[in-house]
């Protein structure tokens, strides 16, 4: 137990020094915008499968980014939607902007591919049909492309809209993630370049021969290759994107047993590069404490059901013997618990509070957390290791995922 803490405090307070000595070398100032004349030709794909209600707002939202003109295209992708997808996309088909295709179903990778094949852009983005981006972003994250070594860029990634509880405790988790995810870009160990908004070299993803199936996260699957072959996956916090989450714990659950599924498995794919030298960052620190994390998390939970149980037990038994012995509630300060373990519990909620005000710092300039912020930090890691616990299982015996 103490030993898990331990490495699990070292981690939270590795990334609090790095970020705080990436402070001082370097001010959290707004990227330098590109101007028309020097900004390259970007397409990004919008692939869809069943997003009718959704698509035309994502849709607008990528027509409205400030960019030069003739320098932007959208790729439409219906993967064989069965909805009106197609028909809602194609009411801006008269925007040369806007191109849509029709394709049997065959998942993300292949629709990814489809718009690869439909342009000769410099650079290729995907911006899943749920999502809306601000309409300054692409200028946010192009000029970061600057660094030759860099081969894609991933956003700011935002909870649209939350309405209900799961969705605000998510959006102190995306919140969470933004602070993650910077972090990991400055130390060169991003493992994932998420649907909202992930942009790339063209050329880059051609020499990798495009995306492909990768156990349902083929995010995750491509920003290992990209950094398995030498080349560096980039963070623009500011350019911020807003995402659809689930509403409900069903959809909650089955997205997070996806994601944690896919990573199991393409974990085991890219095997090699956990504890090599060669990678840096990523393989002697990221990968294995990812991994580390996952088993840990359903380590202390099963420590906790096991305590709740055998103190609910002793309750019973005390009940049986002496009856119903009513709470004292005399306060007195000698009995407040002050325990080692309580201790670094405690210090490891503070450290995890701390880098959610980062997060919302350098994600929207804001010094306080959203509102939710108790409440995810009381409630959402008895969620976490449920659906943690069911994805160990399902990659252990390779039983695979469906996306919805």
């Amino acid at each position: 137990m103490y030993v898990l803490l331990f490495l699990s405090l070292y981690v939270e307070v590795f990334l609090l020094v790095s970020f705080l000595e990436r402070r001082v070398v370097a001010r959290l100032s707004p990227f330098k915008l590109l101007r028309d004349e020097d900004a390259p030709s970007v397409a990004i794909v919008v692939p869809c499968f069943n997003e009718e209600k959704t698509v035309a707002t994502t849709i607008e939202s990528l027509l409205a980014l400030d960019y030069p003109v003739g320098k932007l295209e959208i790729l439409v992708v219906d993967d064989g939607s069965s909805d009106r997808t197609s028909a809602e996309a194609e009411r801006f088909a008269s925007d040369a902007r806007v191109r849509v295709f029709r394709k049997e179903n065959g998942g993300k990778h292949t629709a990814m591919n489809l718009g690869l094949s439909q342009t000769d852009a410099q650079f290729i983005g995907c911006l899943d049909a749920d999502s809306v981006v601000a309409s300054d972003a692409l200028r946010v994250v192009m000029p970061l492309f600057t660094n030759t070594a860099i081969a894609a860029v991933t956003p700011g990634i935002h909870v649209r809209e939350p309405h209900t509880f799961l969705q605000h405790l998510q959006k102190v988790e995306y919140t969470l993630s933004i602070f993650n995810r910077f972090m990991m870009a400055a130390l060169g160990s991003v493992f994932i370049t998420p649907g909202p908004f992930s942009i790339f070299r063209s050329s880059v993803v051609r020499e990798l021969d495009g995306w492909k199936y990768a156990h349902s996260t083929e995010d995750m699957e491509m920003a290992l290759r990209i950094q398995s072959v030498g080349h560096l996956i980039a963070n623009a916090p500011t350019a911020i994107v807003h995402t659809t989450t689930p509403s409900t714990l069903p959809h909650l659950f089955h997205q997070r047993v996806r994601w944690t599924y896919g990573w199991l498995r393409n974990a085991v794919d890219y095997r090699y590069m956990f504890g090599n030298y060669r990678f840096g960052n990523l393989g002697l620190l990221v990968l294995p404490f990812a991994i580390f994390s996952i088993f840990t998390g359903i380590y202390f939970f099963v420590r906790v059901l096991l305590f709740a149980g055998l103190t609910a037990y002793e309750k019973v038994v005390q009940f049986f013997y002496a009856g119903f012995l009513p709470p004292s509630f005399v306060f007195d300060a000698f009995y407040i618990p002050s325990s080692t373990l309580l201790i670094l519990v405690w210090v490891s909620v503070a450290l995890v509070f701390a880098l959610i005000c980062i997060g919302s710092f350098i994600g929207t300039g804001k010094r306080v957390p959203p509102l939710s912020t108790p409440l995810f930090l009381l409630f959402y890691s008895f969620l976490v290791p449920l659906w943690l616990s069911v994805a160990v299982v399902r990659a252990a015996f390779k039983t695979g995922v469906q996306w919805r």
